[in-house]
């Protein structure tokens, strides 16, 4: 094909208005379908990387939307490769991350009669999208922008073309791609603010629950005069935490997962006054917090849009500018909140004893492994973390200073996140090293993204928790006083895995080997994977 064909194909003006949006990073896996798509998009600046699964690519993207908070992209094969795809659709979807997906279809003269590999992607893709279309190949940059806009509209999330080989390879009918539509939203109106400020004015216990809609840009510094301005103590949800510094003085650490310490952060929720509900979906919780607190308990949502999920009572809702209503909440002096300080001490003394750290005669603590790393969590680290049962205690041991510094699956919770949505990190990221932390089970889903990370020699220590077993799972056994069945599996020494993909590999079997194998890894330039030989049992006592 020709350059100048190729400059004003279908393909290029989905590209160019895609980097109009934003876009500078699309994942995936080509197939002839798509090979127009990807040399387009590298065409106009949007880099392709070739992940080694397609759920993969679909993290990878998430990660890198929720690091800069523009929109990402996959690139998808028709047939096996959409359908591969939809865990980490289904997961931007439940994550609230805008991304666009292209997705190869068969050329139009063959639709209706060719069967192999056919199905309906649409079909498949609507569930697990905001919106799913057949590419216009005549207004392919205006539909482009369409998606794009939906996307990126309150709650944000992924979006769908189906892109047929001959349209996407057509001479475009539109001359120029579409830029993006401009969306001011402003601030609630003084009636309203004055209504929240005197609800917050008389409350004596007030507590703050903040959730993933406060991590959009701008969000962390009027949220943080807000909290100091009404001496109000928080709680984040696992995906909010660094929103403001976990090492704030009014910061209580995270909430929503594990059953022990849930059970006391909803006895301190009982004894609020008023509860300040700031960007908290509900999609990030488990079933304990179905009517975690009553109609009656004074309650403030501040959030993009509103929240119809009926959860828990929502209360007065403030929608719109989340920054701009922070802020406006700052302009008079407040009073300073009252609560007794025994109730706040007590609660973070009680999570820190759930959370200590063991001491092992064999293997190491998963504990003692999370101190070790939150010792050296700084602004130019980010962590992901994958799921199970050292997520779990993860969120809790770990303290962010900054948004977005822990990266996880929390809406749909699918194994195999943290070292693919590491790299993306290191991508997305220049300057910073990225940390993955998973399970065993959970590399056993990943690996081949560490052939990823070696290709660019991306500085990403990958530290997987070795216990021959999906923990969680068997914790659960244990609690239902059932038989423990189908969680244990023979895993393999992942450092010798390691060096096959030529990056050093480390195999630590006590809490000091870690921890000196975790310094060596922050101080090299390139990737290191270290397997942590675990104790589980402690686990027991966590959750």
């Amino acid at each position: 094909m020709g350059d100048n064909h190729e400059s004003s194909s279908v393909a290029m003006r989905v590209a160019e208005t895609m980097h109009a949006y934003g876009v500078r990073f699309a994942f995936g896996i080509p197939g002839n379908d798509v090979l127009e798509l990807i040399r387009a998009c590298e065409a106009v600046g949007i880099r392709f990387v070739l992940a080694k699964s397609e759920p993969s690519a679909g993290f990878m993207a998430d990660a890198v939307a929720q690091l800069t908070g523009n929109p990402a992209a996959c690139i998808f094969a028709l047939g096996p490769g959409l359908a591969n795809g939809v865990t980490g659709v289904a997961g931007a979807l439940m994550e609230r991350t805008p991304v666009i997906i292209l997705g190869g279809e068969m050329a139009s003269d063959r639709r209706g009669l060719y069967t192999h590999q056919v199905f309906d992607h649409i079909a498949v893709m609507q569930p697990v999208t905001k919106w799913a279309s057949e590419l216009n190949p005549a207004r392919a940059a205006q539909q482009t922008a369409k998606a794009l806009d939906i996307a990126m509209t309150e709650p944000r999330g992924p979006v769908y073309l189906n892109c047929p080989a001959d349209a996407s390879r057509a001479e475009a009918a539109e001359a120029a791609p579409c830029a993006p539509s401009v969306q001011a939203v402003g601030p609630c109106g003084g009636e309203a603010i004055s209504q929240a400020r005197s609800s917050l004015a008389s409350a004596k216990q007030p507590l703050a629950l903040i959730g993933l809609g406060a991590l959009r840009p701008g969000v962390a510094e009027p949220l943080e005069a807000f909290l100091e301005a009404w001496r109000i103590p928080f709680l984040t949800t696992f995906k909010a935490k660094g929103v403001v510094s976990e090492r704030h003085p009014l910061a209580l650490g995270a909430l929503g997962l594990s059953p022990i310490v849930d059970d006391k952060t909803l006895e301190l929720v009982g004894k609020a006054d008023h509860l300040a509900l700031i960007g908290f979906d509900a999609i990030e919780l488990r079933d304990a917090w179905l009517g975690a607190w009553s109609e009656e308990i004074s309650c403030l949502t501040l959030d993009w849009a509103a929240r119809t999920e009926r959860v828990f009572p929502a209360g007065l809702q403030l929608l719109g500018d989340l920054r701009a209503n922070l802020l406006a909440l700052c302009e008079k002096s407040a009073p300073a909140a009252t609560w007794p300080e025994m109730d706040l001490a007590g609660f973070r003394q009680a999570v820190a004893g759930i959370v200590a750290p063991h001491d092992p005669e064999d293997g190491v603590s998963p504990a003692a492994l999370f101190a070790a790393i939150d010792t050296a969590i700084s602004d130019d680290l980010i962590l992901t973390v994958d799921v199970g049962a050292h997520r779990i205690l993860a969120c809790h041991a770990l303290h962010c200073v900054t948004p977005n510094q822990l990266l996880q699956s929390n809406g749909l919770c699918s194994m195999g996140y943290a070292i693919p949505a590491a790299a993306a990190a290191a991508l997305a990221s220049p300057g910073k090293r990225a940390v993955a932390i998973l399970g065993d089970g959970c590399a056993l889903m990943s690996l081949g993204e560490l052939a990823v990370i070696a290709e660019y020699e991306l500085p990403v220590t990958v530290v997987i928790l070795n216990d021959a077993s999906l923990a969680l799972i068997e914790l659960k056994q244990s609690k239902m006083q059932v038989e423990t069945g189908a969680v244990r599996f023979k895993s393999p020494n992942f450092a010798e895995l390691a060096s096959g993909f030529g990056i050093d590999g480390i195999r630590a079997a006590t809490n000091g080997e870690f921890r000196s194998a975790f310094e060596r890894s922050l101080a090299a330039k390139g990737p290191v994977l270290i397997e942590a030989v675990c104790d589980r049992r402690e686990y027991w006592e966590q959750m």
